[in-house]
């Protein structure tokens, strides 16, 4: 099935760098448009804590500064015309968020290589993560 719109998810790591280059053949193969994001959490100040203020605003330029550095080096890896964005929440949500926003119509997530743990807990997420969005989830091969 050829897509229209892809939106890949990349965290940094050798298997975002996976998905980012499964969706650039995708891309190159069917005229896919491709969006790049990376997902932040951002820390929210305690309430209780009345001094830590200025410690939360640090730490999520930290957070902020490396989502930018991810997606650099996503564009540098993909190496053809793409959007790149931050998107905010819990990962699930703000993926599900970001595809209906970008007009997406499926999400390419990264394929854990690891031990059959993590590839369950993979299936369970990207399962939900279909369920939410309504669009397909894709892992590259």
């Amino acid at each position: 099935m050829a897509y229209q719109h892809i939106l890949v998810e990349y965290d940094g790591t050798s298997d975002g760098d996976a998905a980012v280059l499964a969706a650039r053949n995708l891309a190159l193969r069917d005229g896919t448009r491709l969006t790049i994001v990376t997902v932040v959490v951002l820390e929210q100040t305690m309430r209780r804590v009345t001094r830590l203020p200025m410690l939360t605003s640090v730490w999520n330029d930290v957070l902020l500064d490396r989502a930018r550095a991810d997606l650099e080096r996503a564009d540098q890896l993909l190496d053809a015309p793409a959007q790149c964005t931050v998107l905010f929440g819990p990962r699930t949500r703000a993926l599900a968020a970001g595809a209906a926003e970008f007009g997406c119509d499926a999400i390419m997530l990264a394929a854990p290589k690891s031990r059959w743990h993590v590839r369950l807990l993979y299936r369970r997420r990207s399962r939900r993560l279909s369920h939410l969005a309504g669009v397909a989830v894709l892992r590259p091969r």
